[in-house]
């Protein structure tokens, strides 16, 4: 018995046998499994406090926006938004809820992680005054912030957060 096989038919046999015998570019599952990240516990306290601050547009006042083209690693921005005042707004406990001293404030303070670096001052230090900023405020002084400068480099004044006047910040690539 001989079959009898049209053009069609061994067209549609050579497609078949090219696709079933043609490697995949890669495996399947190469496409769903990622490198593992770890991420540092100071990432979720940063997570954690800016979704419960409700973000208040009069935390902050002269908002600049510096450089949309800088970009930053979001845990970075954390991390160093917590390193402020060499890292007592990260961590727990009472030491950790307050960045200066009354008298003991400094003027000046900065916090770092990879490329991210925050930058605060009291703008009134000539008259003597000192950083005396809480973590909550300084949070809701970051978000208010990046509400307004949604990507990249910004600069602006945390309304209050001096033991007098107010507290210039900056976030800039280190």
């Amino acid at each position: 018995m001989f079959h009898h096989f049209s053009f069609h038919h061994i067209l549609l046999l050579t497609t078949i046998l090219t696709l079933a015998l043609a490697a995949p570019p890669q495996p399947w599952y190469e496409k769903y499994h990622q490198r593992r990240v770890t991420v540092p516990q100071s990432y979720y306290e940063a997570v954690s406090l800016r979704r419960q601050t409700p973000i208040r547009p009069n935390a902050v006042r002269d908002v600049k926006c510096l450089d949309p083209s800088s970009h930053f690693v979001l845990h970075e921005e954390y991390a160093a938004s917590l390193a402020i005042c060499g890292g007592g707004l990260s961590g727990s406990g009472p030491a950790a809820k307050k960045c200066g001293r009354g008298a003991a404030a400094a003027a000046e303070a900065e916090g770092r992680s990879g490329r991210a670096r925050f930058a605060l001052r009291a703008l009134e230090r000539d008259a003597g005054a000192g950083i005396d900023l809480s973590r909550e405020a300084w949070t809701r002084c970051v978000a208010a912030a990046r509400a307004a400068c949604p990507v990249g480099s910004f600069e602006a004044v945390c309304v209050g957060g001096a033991t007098t006047g107010d507290v210039g910040f900056s976030l800039t690539s280190a």
